[in-house]
């Protein structure tokens, strides 16, 4: 995974030195951001930011061609690693059987996801995921839990001919609806709630997002955040209620063809223990944080967006996998 990374980068820095590419802020085709009267003005294919909001799989992505309608595919997955353990596993619990070489896990999702604007303020966003998940060379799949959030603009500002830095500040909520499987088994005891592609609750988002760009040199900056309020589901199991904050800083390159935006940030999640029966699981909770680095390319109304995670500080509740990497791969059209 970490030679394609270096690849895709060695291929997009190779176009971008043959394509004659202009920075942000130096080509003609940026005149038109000077003086913006209204969101549109200044929300095309060289939009800041990328966000990434793990939430059992939630991802809100690059989002290039910001103030248009969108659909597309997300490909995401997450490598965990369990140590060796000398202590003896709990039969009941897939989860925690080690080998003496420790084991790996792929959490791997295919996910539709859309935006749709109901006016030029308001936007929906929603992803349907499909999860095929891999623990000891075993494997657990089916469909995801379904997201849909709302977001409103309640604050910008308009670029005049006195300056060039604008921002803009979205707050929203929405549903994670428990559309996914959860009581699926693999060969013996009881899968871990973790391991499942659904969570079997209905639980709530709250989002803001607050994004500010310098024109004239085209660095942006975006922050996202999302606190998720988890409910108990049929199992007398509840996830822990968890907090998600992005950040990112990213930067224009215009070539003749194409427009690239890299960008690089850092991710943090955090939460308490889940409960079981009203009693705290063991080996749950903690806190992760990521760098995050990765590009997006768009060509008109077509966009790809590549993002990499690796972990910085990893601080957990008891013995739980360790994050490897996260890499995520999205194909988007905007209309």
């Amino acid at each position: 995974m970490k030679k394609l990374i270096v690849i895709i980068f060695a291929v997009t820095l190779s176009y971008i030195s043959a394509s004659g590419f202009s920075f942000a802020g130096s080509d003609p085709l940026h005149t038109h951001f000077k003086n913006p009267v209204k969101l549109s003005d200044i929300t095309d294919a060289n939009e800041t930011g990328d966000t990434e909001c793990d939430l059992c799989g939630c991802y809100m992505g690059l989002e290039p061609n910001f103030d248009k309608n969108q659909i597309g595919l997300r490909y995401y997955v997450f490598k965990f690693h369990n140590d060796p353990q000398t202590a003896d596993p709990d039969p009941n619990l897939d989860h925690e059987e080690q080998s003496t070489t420790g084991s790996d896990e792929y959490y791997n999702n295919i996910e539709l996801y859309g935006r749709i604007y109901i006016d030029p303020k308001t936007r929906i966003l929603f992803g349907i995921p499909f999860s095929i998940n891999e623990i000891d060379n075993k494997t657990l799949n089916g469909m995801g839990d379904m997201r849909i959030l709302g977001q409103y603009n309640i604050y910008n500002t308009d670029i005049n001919g006195e300056t060039n830095f604008w921002q803009r500040l979205f707050l929203g909520g929405g549903f994670k609806l428990p559309t996914g499987v959860y009581n699926k088994q693999l060969t013996y005891g009881v899968t871990e709630p973790h391991f499942q592609p659904g969570t079997g609750s209905f639980d709530f988002l709250f989002t803001g997002l607050w994004i500010a760009k310098l024109e004239n040199i085209g660095i942006g900056w975006r922050n996202d955040l999302v606190y998720t309020v988890n409910t108990t589901n049929k199992n007398d199991y509840k996830f822990a209620n968890r907090f998600n904050w992005a950040s990112t800083f990213s930067y224009d390159i215009i070539t003749e063809s194409l427009n690239f935006l890299p960008f690089a940030g850092i991710y943090l999640e955090t939460a308490n223990p889940d409960k079981s029966n009203g009693e705290n699981e063991p080996g749950s909770g903690g806190t992760v944080i990521m760098g995050t680095m990765g590009v997006g390319i768009t060509y008109n109304m077509l966009s790809m967006d590549l993002d990499y995670q690796l972990p910085i500080s990893q601080n957990f509740i008891g013995i739980q996998p360790q994050n490897d990497y996260r890499f995520f791969a999205t194909m988007g059209y905007s209309f």
